[in-house]
């Protein structure tokens, strides 16, 4: 139980020094403040507190109110206990309608109509489908498109691989030509520009773009283009492991028929000698370990700056790829060969953003010397870890050239990681509605492309942020005007 710090001086004692101090003098001894402060070991300064502190308490219960009955009040305390009870229901509760139904109830003991919810969500949803759509990027986007399925129907998402920022999610009734090539329009006429699109090996988005008439470059997403790789690897893996378990399998076979004190029971099969199991484990680690070696040659020769720091050579690129295509044909394993044979088809989609970094990049080149054009990549390469600028790192002379150096280097696009990186965080909220509701997209668009991240190299920024020139308003405020009460509420 909560105690005065004067224990003293406890409540009823304050309310007879209160009542006594609101007395004027001559009712009020000369002196008498000051004999009290005594006496009870406190300030003058208290003492005139408690009496403004029983004024107050006298006018609030006595002044003039309403005739009737008083109306409840609907404010909540934010208290310890309400945190805790939010942190404890949270969990508890989906973010369908009728666990938000529960949510109210559990947490603010208020009970509210599905009908009254949902019409809530389609109002908010409206609201945030047009703040989103008002919003663009401030220039020409690294385009990533995916398609993620939501109860059978397809979705196209659309993302800025540079900001992260989401700017097309909805749920269509089909993924054809017309259907993403209508949605490509929308954007343009939106005011969305593309400076490239990277998407994976999806017929339909291809054919949209080239119905759109987007003018832009598509750039087939490397993990797709080399999917398969991946396979094979753990494919090799697990021969490798067999042959090795048979090879322990045949010795301890030949132990058992070989050994001078019968074993009791059934006697494990002699399939092969051991060196014959052994030369086989042997071979399939080889392979194993030749595939690897090959493919992390592959991977490393696709990069477009070489571990010196240069911009790569795509005429030395496309020869050393050529030359690993041909080891991994002479591996002799038909999968080998028909993912080498598909590399050799692939090389120029494989090649082509490098084709075009080398080709921006080719007159500042002429007349660069091979180490200041390694400090600059090298610079970009490590700007975010150590938050340094070009005007730190270089003399004026080079700052021109190493900015548009940066700037070629950070649109440098292959990937459509981000869009699916995306579809991870969206793919539970589809599974909890086993669709994507017309209310919901608009919602959770507004909400990523405004929260701000936690980690990575966009720490502290929201998507907005990063893809907008102008200040943006923060999430609790765009939630502030997304709830603000209708001009006719819902009953």
């Amino acid at each position: 139980m909560a105690e005065y710090r004067v224990p003293g001086l406890d409540l009823s004692t304050r309310i007879g020094i209160g009542l006594e101090m609101l007395l004027d003098i001559p009712d009020r001894e000369w002196g008498r403040v000051t004999d009290l402060a005594q006496e009870y070991g406190v300030s003058r300064m208290l003492l005139y507190k408690m009496r403004n502190q029983v004024e107050e308490a006298i006018r609030g219960a006595l002044s003039p109110k309403a005739p009737g009955p008083q109306a409840k009040t609907e404010l909540l305390p934010l208290d310890e206990e309400l945190i805790r009870r939010v942190i404890t229901v949270l969990p508890m509760v989906q973010g369908s309608v009728r666990g938000i139904q529960m949510g109210l109830e559990l947490l603010f003991g208020v009970k509210r109509s599905v009908g009254y919810i949902h019409a809530t969500l389609e109002e908010v949803g409206e609201k945030a489908a047009a703040y989103n759509e008002a919003l663009m990027p401030a220039g020409p986007i690294l385009g990533e498109v995916d398609e993620i399925f939501c109860g059978g129907a397809p979705c196209l998402t659309v993302v800025d691989g540079k900001s992260f920022m989401v700017l097309n999610i909805a749920a269509a009734d089909a993924r054809d030509e017309t259907t993403w090539g209508l949605t490509f329009l929308d954007l343009v006429e939106r005011g969305v520009v593309f400076h490239d699109v990277a998407a994976d090996g999806a017929l339909g988005i291809q054919a949209g773009m080239k119905a759109a008439e987007l003018g832009v470059p598509l750039r087939p997403d490397l993990f797709h283009l080399m999917q398969e790789a991946t396979k094979i690897s753990k494919r090799l893996e697990r021969l490798a492991y067999k042959a090795m378990a048979e090879t322990i399998s045949a010795w301890n076979a030949l132990d058992a028929h070989t050994s001078p004190k019968p074993r009791r029971g059934r006697l494990p099969a002699l399939k092969c000698l051991p060196e014959e199991a052994e030369a086989r484990e042997m071979a399939a680690i080889d392979t194993f370990d030749n595939w690897n070696w090959l493919l992390t040659q592959l991977r490393q020769a696709l990069e477009p700056v070489t571990p010196a720091g240069q911009l790569a050579s795509t005429t030395l690129i496309r020869e050393t790829a050529l030359i690993i295509a041909e080891l991994m044909q002479q591996l002799n394993r038909d999968d080998l060969t028909e993912f080498a044979t598909s590399i050799i088809a692939k090389l120029d989609l494989l090649l082509a953003p490098i084709c075009a970094l080398e080709e921006r990049l080719a007159p500042l080149r002429i007349d660069l010397d091979a180490e200041t054009e390694s400090a600059i990549v090298r610079g970009w390469r490590q700007h975010d870890q150590h938050q340094l600028s070009i005007q730190q790192l270089f003399p004026p002379s080079l700052h021109s050239l190493a900015q548009t150096f940066w700037d070629a280097l950070a649109r440098f696009h292959r990937s459509s990681s981000l869009a699916e990186s995306f579809h991870s965080w969206l793919r539970p909220h589809l599974e909890l509605h086993h669709s994507l509701p017309g209310w919901l997209a608009p919602l959770l668009q507004l909400f990523w492309n405004n929260h701000r991240f936690q980690r990575g190299k966009r720490a502290g920024h929201s998507p907005l942020e990063l893809a907008s020139d102008a200040p943006v308003l923060p999430l609790s405020a765009v939630i502030d005007w997304l709830v603000e009460a209708p001009a006719d509420p819902i009953s």
